[in-house]
């Protein structure tokens, strides 16, 4: 089969593998479309992988192609999405269901081979099958959907809550849409490019402020009657977005940090401050809720399903597997507008 094997930092080539078989418990599913997440921008081009070679992705929908022995052969043909964690279902936090915890976890496209090829087999824990309804390039962004309704989660949303969200990534724009669709009565998003900060405004966001051009703390103490946003997502991983975010709290607020950091994360004495003072909830969160009480990811295709949540419309950029090159010419470029591309195969390839 073809995929895109990261042979060492800055040095990914699309060639022939193996094509994986299925083991028992096992599907082997076609992949169909896979996101570039920015995860995978530092990990191809930066940061390097756990090992080489290594398949990146992780943002994964497909149809199930084979089955592996003691496997209900109803799933055939299905289309799922991909629960990237591997846990290992064996530690405390495993056994309580909290598998972003998990001690000894492992992941498709980072830590074992992923979605940027046109086979994968996948246990059938980590499959979330979806209706023919839902097309392939929106099922593969439940991974971030799913990471984005769980932060607004782990920062306690209620109904009527005002939340701010620091970044305009695909997270961030994802957070938008989820905390309208959760009730949220002010959404306000912050950020830097004025592409994105434009594209936010159609995205779901009832406010959108510049911070390069407007002090973020006095537009969200305006845009809020003075009160603040109850909850706050950081979702840009750089210092200036984590300190702004905590200035966008109210007293006893709720931030939630989500931005996958590049660098040392550091908070200037009068922010830090603020973290006492106002005895503001800080919480971390990486990944997503998935056991039986409590999943995300079930969660986001219903919202998929009854065409209430439509990520499909954050997706700027769609390439086939062979044309790799063009598609990191684009997430590289600086002057280029992109918030999710997409690698696209079969039904529906790139556009």
């Amino acid at each position: 089969m073809k995929a895109l094997v990261l042979k060492d930092i800055g040095r990914i080539e699309y060639t022939d593998v193996k094509k994986p078989e299925p083991k028992d418990g096992e599907v082997l599913l076609k992949v169909r479309a896979c996101g570039i997440c920015s995860s995978d921008h530092s990990r191809i081009f930066r940061t390097g992988a756990y090992h080489f070679p290594l398949i990146p992705g992780h943002e994964i929908a497909g149809e199930i192609a084979e089955l592996g022995r003691g496997v209900n052969p109803d799933l055939l043909g299905k289309r799922a999405a991909v629960f990237p964690l591997l846990p290992c279902r064996q530690c405390a936090s495993c056994k309580e269901g909290h598998y972003a915890l998990c001690e000894h976890y492992n992941y498709f496209g980072s830590r074992c081979d992923g979605g940027f090829a046109e086979y994968l087999a996948v246990p059938v824990f980590n499959i979330n099958v979806f209706p023919d309804t839902v097309d392939y390039p929106p099922a593969a962004m439940c991974e971030p959907s799913a990471v984005a309704l769980h932060a607004l989660k782990r920062g306690g949303m209620k109904e009527g809550d005002s939340v701010a969200i620091v970044g305009t990534g695909t997270v961030g724009l994802l957070a938008a849409k989820i905390a309208k669709i959760c009730g949220a009565s002010n959404v306000i998003v912050v950020g830097r490019s004025k592409e994105k900060i434009k594209f936010a405004s159609s995205e779901g966001a009832d406010h959108v402020v510049n911070d390069m051009g407007w002090d973020p703390a006095d537009a969200v103490k305006q845009l809020t009657y003075g009160k603040m946003a109850d909850v706050v997502l950081e979702c840009a991983g750089s210092s200036s977005a984590a300190q702004t975010a905590v200035t966008l709290a109210k007293r006893g607020g709720n931030v939630v940090f989500t931005g996958n950091p590049e660098d040392d994360m550091l908070f200037g004495k009068d922010v830090y401050w603020k973290i006492l003072r106002n005895e503001l909830n800080i919480r971390g969160t990486w990944n997503s809720s998935y056991s039986s009480a409590d999943n995300n990811w079930h969660e986001i295709l219903h919202f998929m399903a009854d065409g209430k949540l439509k990520p499909e419309t954050l997706i700027t950029h769609r390439f086939g597997l062979k044309d790799c090159e063009e598609a990191f010419a684009v997430l590289n470029d600086p002057t280029a507008f992109s918030v999710k591309i997409m690698f696209t195969m079969g039904e529906r390839d790139a556009k």
